[in-house]
């Protein structure tokens, strides 16, 4: 079976999914008292993510939801991003 015409190519849903996790760890660094900023803060991160790549939150969801099911590609997909950010963190390129 193939993706959807519009999916993201597995290259870019392990850069996308990089840039989410790296987001998460901020967030989360930053231990805000309430999960509403939490949320509000990460959302922001999200729209600027969407905006780097080019992408809208459409394409990414069903590029998503069609990885996840398929596991082995998904797989890869996240072999791929553990990847990126073991080479961001050894060059300290991720920001607090």
């Amino acid at each position: 079976e193939k993706p959807p015409e519009n999916a993201l190519s597995k290259e870019q849903m392990a850069a996308i999914l990089t840039d989410i996790h790296i987001a998460e760890s901020r967030v989360t660094r930053l231990q805000l008292k309430s999960s509403d900023s939490s949320l509000m803060v990460f959302d922001q991160l999200k729209k600027e993510i969407w905006k780097k790549h080019k992408v809208d939150t459409l394409v990414y969801r069903n590029s998503y939801d069609y990885y996840m099911i398929h596991p082995k590609q998904m797989s890869q997909i996240y072999e791929e991003v553990n990847k990126k950010i073991e080479t961001q963190e050894k060059s300290n390129n991720i920001k607090p």
